[in-house]
């Protein structure tokens, strides 16, 4: 999906920008905020994901090896391009970054911004990390998985299903009533830019379904190998190496009170990319920021965007 620059911005031509969206349930529509702040002045990309239970069952599967095939895809077809990666999408953003970086011929992404990801979830773990390292895939393939029922077009396909993450979330909501989460005072507060069009706590709740195969390859690769942060990670048989990426910028962005992606899981991007010079380096820590608070409302608005805009604008 494009959303071109609506006055040129302040870069000459406007920066071409392709955000990932994350394939975690996540609506791309909770992205409203990200995408209205930045298309009035980049040339603005999105991929996002379809539904997995509106795709036929006969298309195939699709794991973490068709998500890098369509990231590096997507790079390809718009050539210069600063890349985002956010929440479960930073770590496919940075492997595709990296896969290109050992390639002769292909262009690489003239900058890589990462927002609240998990490239280390070994670093700082939450109680959803602790939870996903502690149980076997067949443990996930028995209670987190089910079939497309009749009346979708993909019925049959094996997926996590909208009602199980569902329930996974309002547990993580009640478990936070106390502490005041981010959730928490965006339900007393809708601080969006759209509160009536986008309703924060409607989009949240308006998930999708995700193919069992990339659900289950996250699980393995992510949390039981660590395979990006190992350097074990494959595509096609060929290595992840981000230690090879010297031509890309790298902006890290972290939410102090993040409890999805722990402070320090995103930063370490910047330990497995040494080649990267420091001119072209930045990372934030916004303290008080809790994970939703980094593409969404006032603190998106008015502290992070403004970070992102000036990364991306600068010219090296």
């Amino acid at each position: 999906m494009r959303f071109p620059a609506l006055d040129g911005g302040v870069a000459a031509p406007a920066a071409r920008v392709l955000i990932i969206a994350p394939l975690s349930g996540i609506n791309p529509r909770l992205l409203h905020d990200m995408v209205a702040d930045m298309a009035p002045w980049c040339d603005l990309h999105l991929l996002e994901w379809r539904d997995a239970a509106d795709v036929p069952a006969a298309c195939g599967g699709f794991g973490l090896a068709d998500c890098l095939s369509r990231v590096l895809d997507a790079v390809q077809q718009l050539g210069e391009v600063d890349l985002i990666g956010l929440c479960q999408s930073a770590l496919p953003a940075l492997a595709a970054t990296a896969l290109l970086a050992s390639s002769r011929t292909l262009p690489n992404p003239r900058s890589l911004v990462l927002i609240g990801g998990k490239i280390d979830p070994r670093i700082n773990p939450t109680v959803g990390d602790q939870f996903a390292a502690a149980h076997s895939l067949d443990w996930f393939r028995t209670h987190a998985l089910s079939l497309v029922p009749e009346g979708r077009l993909g019925v049959g396909r094996a997926v996590y299903d909208r009602e199980t993450q569902r329930r996974v979330l309002w547990s993580y909501v009640n478990r936070h009533m106390a502490d005041g989460c981010d959730i928490i005072r965006k339900a007393l507060h809708d601080d969006g830019l759209d509160p009536a069009g986008h309703p924060f706590l409607s989009d949240l709740a308006s998930l999708i379904d995700v193919p069992a195969e990339f659900f289950l390859d996250v699980i393995d690769t992510v949390y039981h190998a660590d395979a990006l942060a190992q350097g074990t990670l494959r595509w096609c048989d060929l290595p992840v190496t981000p230690a090879l990426i010297r031509d890309t910028g790298l902006l890290t962005i972290e939410g102090g009170r993040d409890d999805i992606a722990g402070p320090g899981q995103c930063e370490v991007a910047h330990r497995l990319c040494p080649a990267i010079p420091k001119a072209r380096r930045g990372h934030r820590l916004f303290a008080p920021a809790g994970h939703f608070n980094l593409f969404h409302g006032a603190v998106w608005h008015d502290r992070v965007h403004p970070v992102v805009r000036d990364f991306l604008c600068r010219r090296p």
